[in-house]
């Protein structure tokens, strides 16, 4: 019978127990960049209560799609951090100091300052 250790996250390894779904698998490590808010408002946008509905029953989109639109704004809403390919950007600016790590197993995204997880809360 084989039981698989438990590895607690560190930034010096690349396969840990994630802290987001349990799993030891290895993990991506990524730094992170600055790219500006480019909308209108020149704030983050958020898809939620009235817009979210609408959304969720607009005819304009498959509904395949809109399952996933919605799956993807709950996810956002709800605090939850994942990798996404949204648009390629170019930036110049790194976040010195933050480093992400990736789950290759679920996909759900670390953050760590300092060389300390900070995210998800509790880790």
């Amino acid at each position: 019978m084989t039981t698989e250790k438990t590895i607690e996250p560190a930034l010096s390894l690349n396969r840990f127990n994630c802290p987001t779904c349990g799993c030891l698998a290895d993990q991506a490590w990524f730094n992170a960049y600055l790219s500006r808010i480019n909308n209108p408002a020149g704030v983050p946008l958020r898809i939620q209560g009235a817009d979210l509905q609408r959304l969720a029953e607009n005819p304009q989109f498959p509904p395949e799609v809109r399952e996933q639109k919605i799956d993807y704004w709950n996810k956002v809403n709800a605090g939850a951090l994942f990798i996404d390919r949204w648009a390629p950007i170019q930036s110049d600016l790194l976040v010195a100091g933050m480093e992400l790590s990736a789950c290759h197993e679920c996909m759900a995204v670390g953050v760590w300052m300092g060389g300390k997880l900070i995210h998800p809360a509790g880790a």
